[in-house]
């Protein structure tokens, strides 16, 4: 018989609250298992634990301990990412409202405390994963290339950042953030503030350029780079959006071409001097 054992409240797969033993990873043990006095759910649906499923659970333990320590140097190097990989999925495939830590922890092989000392509370956790989805994926609009005329660079900026705003995980996020930040304003201001040091900064930057060579003429780089982003963005990523036909990479190239073309109609340089 199993004694002495204090229990703790750990969230079930329907994200109730069941009683479980203290330590470790108590949720994948709970839920990990349907085998008959092993703990897996009930028929209604709802957690359950036996002094079978105890005795498994201090079985792995043990075997943890003395097959593997503290994790390896690597295994702790490794683990920031790994966090931030299943806080990414949850978020994104849940909604920020309905992710929980403790969901976070199990995905992670992590404990709740572990969150806390590695990144921080939820909403610095979903930060990060903001962060570094946006970050991995906007390098190629840091193309520093001044070769071609103002509408090739134009051009190959607008291709990649379609390339970048259809992108699956982009969408998700957009939809996330769309649906939670009425309720979650700090969503919003954390989007607000990606666009404007992500996508919106490097056009600006490509236009004053253009600007100071004497290629184009702007007399608001910021306010231009806004509206040309809109012009570029908002159709193709509207459809995808709303689960219409998605546009193809020569469909997504006609478009910028045009968007840059009309766009430049309006910055023609100053008379006598040439493009």
């Amino acid at each position: 018989m199993v004694t002495n054992v204090r229990w703790v409240a750990c969230p079930s797969a329907s994200g109730s609250e069941v009683s479980a033993p203290d330590g470790g990873m108590a949720m994948g043990f709970l839920l990990s298992s349907n085998q008959p006095g092993r703990g897996g759910p009930d028929l209604d649906g709802t957690a359950r634990l036996t002094p079978v499923g105890i005795i498994d659970r201090r079985r792995a333990e043990e075997r943890r301990v003395r097959h593997g320590g503290r994790p390896t140097r690597n295994a702790a190097a490794a683990l920031p990412a790994r966090i931030l990989d299943a806080a990414q999925e949850l978020f994104l495939s849940q909604g920020f409202e309905a992710t929980s830590l403790n969901q976070i922890a199990a995905g992670a092989a992590a404990t709740k405390r572990t969150l806390y000392v590695k990144i921080g509370d939820k909403a610095e956790l979903f930060a990060h994963v903001v962060r570094r989805l946006l970050d991995q994926r906007r390098e190629k609009l840091n193309d520093t290339s001044t070769t071609g005329s103002p509408a090739e660079r134009l051009v190959r900026f607008g291709e990649n950042l379609l390339d970048v705003a259809m992108d699956p995980d982009v969408l998700r996020l957009y939809r996330l953030m769309v649906a939670e930040a009425p309720r979650f304003p700090a969503l919003a201001s954390l989007m607000e503030e990606q666009i404007t040091h992500g996508a919106h900064a490097s056009l600006a930057d490509l236009l004053r350029n253009e600007t100071a060579r004497g290629r184009i003429t702007l007399d608001d780089p910021e306010t231009a780079a806004e509206l040309l982003l809109t012009m570029i963005i908002s159709s193709p990523q509207r459809a995808a959006l709303f689960g219409l036909e998605p546009w193809d990479a020569a469909r997504r190239s006609h478009w910028a071409r045009a968007a840059v073309s009309l766009f430049l109609l309006g910055c023609q340089p100053a008379p006598g001097k040439t493009p």
